[in-house]
């Protein structure tokens, strides 16, 4: 445990220093404002969202978890692979349909999950994901001809997991998931989807960068939610997909389809284009509550992979490597070390601890030798001392003689 706290603390660090060091093209694109995003793109919680979300798993992974994580990502970890499932979309983008678990209608009782044409969606990507993982076969989805590695499949799982605790992933169909529901917040325009997946990350990073940066996303944050869903997954397994997935609707129907501020409908309140306002006061509420929801969907991901590794306890080790090739990005990313973000902190977190240990080292030699030499000094003082007043003591003796 102390090597992940370790890795943790040193990834904090350069967090940190970061912060103060950031360089002026980092700060200008945290102050470039908000934009419409395509519609084709399609994701949840932007790269920023899940990387704080990947840090926050990192801080609860046994060490086992960590070393077996960094194993099969080639030295990387969660933070360094917030971003790769949407990637993978660009590519195919049939998999985007595994991130979303569309609601025929407004989710106020639960999840729905119904709708999931060939098992294609998320509550059946994560069952099907873990079973994978720990060879038992749960649920069935035919990827196409494309083949997805042991290592591939433990990156989708710590994806899809964040993406079960973004709202808007699990709300009604009717308004394409938010995409068709026009907001104004801070006089820009963007969908409902949008605002919740990446406009109030962005919001918090530029208003509060020091925040932001500052090392909030450990699951100490969060500690007695993890422990109470630690037991519970422990009791009831991958039944907690399912549970994750009510709790998630429930709060899109009862905080963001309505107005947790005023207890009315979200739409009461609009411009005169029409455009639904979001104003400061719910903007706070949803800036504490999304940050919430990013601490547990770390600290639920942490508990899925733990729990992945224990069973495999006594069998094959998973495979490294991956059978996603032409990934853009990916190439990249896989012959360099991120030198920014909290990828950067992730990737470089070990390391750190280690020549943070060197560095210790080498200081108590320092103090021991400059201890050392200072009593080597004192002592040859005192050893001089004593022989001049020995040499006194003689010349006195031999001139009482004389006398």
């Amino acid at each position: 445990r102390r090597l992940a706290n370790a890795h943790v603390l040193a990834a904090y660090g350069r967090m940190a220093r970061r912060r103060r060091g950031a360089s002026a093209a980092h700060f200008r694109r945290l102050g470039l404002g908000f934009v419409f995003a395509q519609p084709a793109l399609v994701s949840a919680w932007d790269k920023d969202g899940h990387e704080a979300i990947g840090m926050t798993t990192m801080s609860a992974l046994s060490v086992d978890a960590v070393a077996e994580v960094k194993h099969l990502m080639g030295g990387r970890d969660a933070v360094n692979v917030a971003a790769w499932a949407h990637k993978v979309n660009k590519k195919y983008p049939w998999t985007s349909e595994l991130h979303f678990q569309r609601q025929p209608s407004m989710p106020c009782k639960g999840a729905d999950v119904s709708v999931c044409a060939d098992n294609k969606c998320l509550i059946k990507a994560l069952k099907h994901l873990y079973g994978r993982l720990v060879q038992q076969p749960l649920v069935t989805i035919d990827w196409g001809g494309l083949s997805i590695t042991d290592a591939d499949t433990v990156k989708y799982l710590i994806n899809l997991i964040g993406d079960l605790h973004q709202p808007m992933h699990l709300s009604p169909e009717s308004d394409d998931m938010g995409r068709n529901l026009t907001v104004s917040f801070r006089r820009q325009k963007m969908s409902l989807y949008d605002l919740w997946d990446k406009e109030i990350t962005q919001a918090v990073i530029k208003d509060s960068p020091g925040f932001w940066w500052g090392g909030w996303t450990h699951v100490q944050r969060t500690r007695v939610e993890y422990e109470k869903d630690g037991a519970s997954w422990s009791a009831e397994g991958v039944a907690l997909f399912d549970k994750w997935a009510d709790e998630t609707a429930r709060y899109t129907c009862e905080n963001v389809y309505k107005n947790p501020v005023t207890g009315g409908a979200l739409t009461d309140h609009k411009d005169s284009e029409g455009s639904v306002v979001i104003d400061e006061n719910l903007y706070e509420v949803w800036k504490r509550e999304m940050l919430s929801k990013m601490l547990v969907a770390g600290a639920r991901t942490a508990i899925v992979l733990n729990a992945v590794l224990k069973h495999r306890d006594g069998m094959p080790k998973l495979h490294a490597g991956t059978a996603m090739t032409d990934i853009e990005g990916e190439e990249e990313a896989n012959m360099k070390v991120p030198t920014h973000g909290m990828a950067a902190d992730g990737a470089h977190g070990v390391h750190l601890a280690q020549t943070a240990g060197l560095m210790a080292a080498g200081i108590n030699l320092a103090i021991f030798l400059g201890v050392g030499g200072i009593f080597l000094q004192v002592m040859r003082s005192w050893q001089g001392r004593g022989a001049v007043l020995e040499a006194d003591r003689a010349k006195h003796h031999d001139g009482g003689k004389k006398t």
